[in-house]
This record gives C-alpha cells, sequence and structure tokens, in this order.
C-alpha cells in the first residue's frame, strides 16, 4: 500500500520524464524528417524556397475536370463547341503563382473575345487543343518562353508585344478545336499564328466514345454525359456518390496543398505530403470509378434525352474504329490550315508526349506511381491509337502542313514530368514542352523566310 500512497508524489517526476521523451521522440521524428527531405532535394529543408515548395505542390497537381453537382459545376453546355467553363470563374492552377479569370466565351484568357488588335505592334497567337494545350496557354502567359524565344531569334518580332489567346480547354479533341477556329473567325478574330496541340485526346477520349457507341466525331462522352445526364435530370445513385467522392478528394487536395504551403517543420511537412499524395491517388480511383459506371450505364437502353448525341452509325472493329480517329484527326487539321491561309496565317500543329506511349523515356518509381496506373481507361486508346496518327504524319508533312512530333521530348529529363496517370505536366515538363514549342516555330520560321515578311512593314 505504500508503493500506491507515493505515487501521487512522483507525479510530477513521471510527467517530467515523459515530456523530456516525447521531447526528444519530436525532435528525433523532426531530424529523420529533415533527412528525407535533404536525401531527395540536397537542400536543407528550413532553407526552401517557396518556388521550391510550389514545384512540389505541382507534382500532386489536379488537372481541371467537369463536377457535377449545381454548386461546384465548372463547365457548360455549348451549343456550337459542346462545353466551356462557366464564365467569370476564376482558375487557380497547380504550376501557376496567378489566377487567371474565364472570358465571354467560357475560355481562362487575360481578353474577351473576339480580342481586336489594338496597334499593328502587336503579334496575335491562338492555341487550341485540350487541357495540355490550355496548361501551355497559362504556362506562357505567366512565364512567356515562346514569347522571348520569338524576341530574340526572330530579328522581325524583336520589338513586338505578343499576344496570347487560348481557345484550348480539358477534354477537347477533334474537330472541336477547328469548329472553335472556323467560329471566332466568323466573329472577325485575326491571328497571325495558331499552335494545335493535340493527339492524346483524339485517340483516349475518341476511344471511350466508340466503346460507348457514340460517334468519334463526337466530343468526348467522358466530359458530355454527365453534363447532358444534369441537364436532363438523369443521375443514378452510383454516379451521385462517385461525384461526392471526387468532389471530396478535390477538396482534400486543396486543403493538402494550402498546408503544405504553411509548413514549418519538416515532420509536419512530410506528413502533409503523405496524405496529400493519397488524396490525389484517392481522386485518381475515384475517377476511375466513375468511368467504369458510365461505361454501364451506357450499355443500357437508349433514353430521350434533351440534348441529342450523334451516336455511331454502323458497328466497326477496333482497328478500323482507330483509323477513322486518325483520319477525322488529319482532316481537321488540313482544314485549320486552310481556314487560317483564307486569313493570311500561319498554322503549327504539334503532338503531346503522354506516358502511356512508349517512348526511350525511364520512369523513376517516384514518377511511375504518380503517373501511370495499369489498365487505365486511357492507356488503351494512347497505345492503340498513337501510332497510327504518327503513320499519318509524314502524309500531313507531304502536304506542307507543319507539325511536330513532341512524342520523346522528355526521353532525356531525368527529373519528374508528369503530375497524374492522365497526362497534365509539372512544371518542368510544361517548360521542356514550351522550349520545345518555341524551338520548332523558330527554326520553321528561319527556314521559310518569306513568312518573315509580314511583320517586317511594322518595325
Amino acid at each position: 500500500m505504500k508503493r500506491w500512497t507515493e505515487l501521487p508524489k512522483k507525479w510530477p517526476e513521471i510527467v517530467k520524464i515523459a515530456l523530456i521523451n516525447l521531447c526528444f521522440l519530436a525532435i528525433f521524428i523532426e531530424l529523420g524528417a529533415a533527412a528525407l527531405y535533404w536525401s531527395k532535394h540536397k537542400q536543407l529543408f528550413y532553407t526552401r524556397s517557396e518556388d521550391q515548395t510550389n514545384e512540389a505542390i505541382a507534382q500532386l497537381g489536379l488537372p481541371i475536370n467537369p463536377t457535377t453537382t449545381d454548386e461546384t459545376i465548372l463547365e457548360r453546355l455549348h451549343p456550337f463547341f459542346g462545353y466551356v467553363l462557366k464564365p467569370n470563374l476564376p482558375l487557380n492552377l497547380e504550376f501557376s503563382t496567378r489566377v487567371f479569370n474565364v472570358n465571354n466565351l467560357g475560355f481562362p484568357a487575360d481578353y474577351d473575345y473576339p480580342f481586336i488588335r489594338q496597334n499593328p505592334n502587336q503579334v496575335i497567337i491562338g492555341v487550341f487543343g485540350g487541357s495540355v494545350a490550355s496548361n501551355f496557354s497559362m504556362y506562357e502567359i505567366e512565364n512567356q518562353v515562346l514569347a522571348k524565344t520569338l524576341k530574340e531569334k526572330i530579328p522581325e518580332l524583336a520589338n513586338k508585344e505578343i499576344i496570347i489567346l487560348p481557345f484550348a480547354l480539358g477534354g477537347y479533341k477533334q474537330p472541336q478545336q477547328l469548329l472553335i477556329l472556323n467560329y471566332i473567325l466568323s466573329l472577325g478574330q485575326e491571328f497571325d499564328f495558331v499552335i494545335n496541340i493535340d493527339g492524346f485526346n483524339e485517340v483516349a477520349l475518341s476511344n471511350l466514345n466508340y466503346q460507348e457507341n457514340i460517334a468519334l466525331s463526337m466530343p468526348s462522352v467522358q466530359h458530355l454525359l454527365p453534363l447532358r445526364d444534369v441537364a436532363s435530370n438523369n443521375l443514378g445513385p452510383d454516379e451521385l456518390i462517385a461525384i461526392a467522392n471526387i468532389v471530396e478528394n478535390r477538396e482534400q487536395l486543396r486543403t493538402g496543398q494550402e498546408k503544405l504551403q504553411q509548413s514549418q517543420f519538416a515532420s509536419t511537412y512530410l506528413f502533409r505530403l503523405v496524405s496529400t499524395q493519397a488524396a490525389a491517388r484517392n481522386y485518381q480511383e475515384n475517377l476511375m470509378e466513375f468511368e467504369k459506371i458510365r461505361g454501364q450505364k451506357a450499355q443500357n437502353p437508349q433514353q430521350d434525352f434533351i440534348l441529342r448525341i450523334e451516336n455511331a452509325r454502323e458497328a466497326v472493329d477496333v482497328d478500323t474504329a482507330f483509323n477513322r480517329m486518325a483520319e477525322l484527326w488529319a482532316n481537321s487539321s488540313r482544314l485549320m490550315k486552310e481556314s487560317l491561309e483564307n486569313q493570311n496565317s500561319l498554322y503549327f500543329h504539334f503532338i503531346q508526349p503522354n506516358q502511356y506511349y512508349p517512348t526511350g523515356r525511364s520512369f523513376s518509381e517516384a514518377e511511375r506511381s504518380l503517373a501511370i496506373i495499369d489498365n487505365h481507361p486511357y492507356q488503351v486508346g494512347v497505345q492503340k491509337g498513337y501510332p497510327v496518327l504518327l503513320e499519318t504524319v509524314e502524309q500531313l508533312k507531304r502536304e506542307n502542313i507543319p507539325i511536330f512530333n513532341a512524342t520523346e521530348i522528355f526521353d532525356n529529363v531525368n527529373e519528374i514530368v508528369y503530375i497524374d496517370s492522365c497526362c497534365h505536366y509539372n512544371q518542368a515538363g510544361n517548360q521542356v514542352f514550351a522550349n520545345y514549342i518555341a524551338d520548332s516555330i523558330v527554326g520553321f520560321l528561319n527556314q521559310n523566310a518569306e513568312l518573315k515578311n509580314r511583320w517586317k512593314s511594322l518595325d
């Protein structure tokens, strides 16, 4: 009994020892986390810059995708384009330090459309394509990689004001670029040249159309069908649950990114990094689950929807389908060039790199776990479709279409460039891609000196 009666007298000593041990444990955890940070970045955690934290966040980035509740939906049906973003919506992209606002036609841009040339010293560049093209536009507006290269290497452009006009959105695929181009030209929009970045959506998303018996020329079913179901009040409980999970994951990612920026200790930074990586994986898994539900629903008998979506006219085998995807893609590119030539404008076409198309790139374990998911819904489309597209490139070149194959530009890049299991790049990847586009355009213009005469009269 004496031992138990003396115990209260020892409580202060016990608490003191426990606190000391907890302090040592916290110190050891902090030192361990700092050591891990050093092993990866060769720098003390406490001396890191804000840009380095932003780059780590960019590697966990979240592509802009539609959600389908009235409060969170980012996209709106459009009678000509298929869909656009909600006007006046502020967008904070993963690799950017600024906020972009959606303009009057539903594109993230600094200007409303049509943009009227304000003085003869302006060089107007339009960018068309899907989310990778949209990200390129935003990266270019903020970092001016193309603009600086043009001014440095094309004397006729040295003193010009380069204006970037984005007409690209996540999920766009041909012939959406073609239709948008001709629509905006009909409104009087001028271009000095247009950059079209595509290839991935034309095969990965068109393959989803093929699987659901929707015409290949229709916009992506992944983007269009949820909007159709909202318009027709036709969302089932499984879809609502999947959507709720996706929305929750997006919020977890945003919260995790904010907390990463606020981390003062290496240990809390490491914990938040791991939890945010888990949220990113859950986000991708829930997106795949949503696609699975959509595919099962598409096999049900056709219902009477308020939005008309054209079904495939005939059943074809998979090889024929991919050949038709390539034919549609190539015809759209030809017509974009033709439309621009009628306006005395130049056209440049780039095929974007993607992790599911095998090249000489070696993926680290860290990047592979982030960027590649076995049996991803996009994987078959890319692996079957890219070779068919690339077979068509030589024919387009013979028709004097300036088309550039960028699929191998990451082969000699050692650092991580992909931010998700779809197709998007982090800051390092966007920089490499922007440099490739800038150098390709400059090389083409220097090989065709007569094309630069258009700018000489403006000096």
